[in-house]
């Protein structure tokens, strides 16, 4: 007589092959998960340095006086409920063009543990300088 054999379960083998396999599935998923995270906060600091870059030249250029450099400077965020620090800087030097300022604000995301920073924006614009009167003499014409 010969026997016919009927399996109706898995192996042992075969239960381990596919906990493997789960096992490194998950692992991958976590880490595009953590870098997602990572990138997201990124951009949220990125926006937020945005912001507060353009609030500065806003600020500069509004003044209508000649402006000048500022050192790293810290500033607070824009949402209230970020615990990032922050700093700005603001450069001034001679645009290639006679007559031009070159205005450069430069914002950073510190790391609250000292490291790199989190985040880096930087700006920049040319205005007239007001020290020649050029904007003066445009407004009476």
């Amino acid at each position: 007589m010969s026997r016919i054999s009927h399996r109706s379960g898995f192996s042992l083998l075969e239960m381990l092959l596919a906990l493997a396999i789960l096992g490194g599935s998950l692992g991958i998923l976590s880490t595009i998960a953590m870098k997602g995270a990572d990138a997201a906060r990124e951009a949220e600091h990125l926006a937020q340095a945005r912001l507060i870059a353009q609030s500065q030249l806003a600020m500069i250029l509004a003044s209508n006086i000649h402006p000048a450099a500022v050192p790293p400077t810290p500033v607070a965020p824009v949402d209230s409920e970020s615990t990032t620090p922050f700093q700005y800087q603001v450069d001034v030097a001679m645009a290639p063009i006679q007559g031009m300022l070159a205005i450069r604000i430069t914002v950073r995301a510190l790391d609250p543990n000292g490291g790199m920073p989190i985040a880096t924006y930087s700006i920049t614009r040319w205005m007239i300088d007001p020290l020649l009167g050029l904007a003066d003499q445009e407004t009476e014409v």
